[in-house]
Parts: C-alpha cells; sequence; structure tokens
C-alpha cells in the first residue's frame, strides 16, 4: 500500500509541476500580486483629498467610496505613513 501511495504522490507532483510550466510559458506568474491596484491608488488618493475634513464623520468618505470600515482605517494608515508621490509608486510591478 505505501508503494502506491508514493507512486500516486509521484504522479501527483508530475501533472503539478507540468501545470506551472504550462502556467510560465503562457506568462502567467503564481502568488500574491506585489502591489495594489489601480484602482486602490486613485481610491487612496481621492481619500487623502477628503481625509483630512474634520467636519466628515469617517462613514461620510468611505460609504461614497465604496470602501468598509476596516478597509477605510487600512487605508488611513498608509495615508499617515507615505506621501503621494510613494503612494503612486505602490502600484503593481511587472
Amino acid at each position: 500500500m505505501a508503494s502506491l501511495a508514493e507512486y500516486e504522490r509521484e504522479l501527483i507532483r508530475e501533472r503539478t509541476n507540468a501545470g506551472l510550466q504550462s502556467a510560465r510559458a503562457r506568462g502567467r506568474l503564481g502568488g500574491r500580486p506585489k502591489g495594489y491596484k489601480k484602482e486602490t491608488i486613485s481610491k487612496l488618493l481621492v481619500m487623502r483629498s477628503v481625509y483630512k475634513n474634520p467636519t466628515l464623520a469617517p462613514e461620510e468618505i468611505y460609504k461614497p467610496l465604496g470602501l468598509t470600515r476596516a478597509t477605510f482605517y487600512r487605508y488611513a494608515k498608509i495615508l499617515n505613513n507615505h506621501t503621494d508621490e510613494e503612494i503612486k509608486e505602490m502600484g503593481i510591478k511587472k
């Protein structure tokens, strides 16, 4: 039984490696993207222009942008730590 399991595992490994090589040949890369999408960067820049306004509540900022409360505060942390130029450079790198 152990030799059958080992053989099956080897077949799975070969098929997986063949699939990965095929994907690479088509120009596909695996893994997480290395930056933010253009849409995210544009939302960050729009949010920066509104974020410093003390008369607006957080809900008045994140709801029109289509963000959740958690995403709003994650973006606010980015805005506090980076300049506009740094944010623009955070785009997905290819």
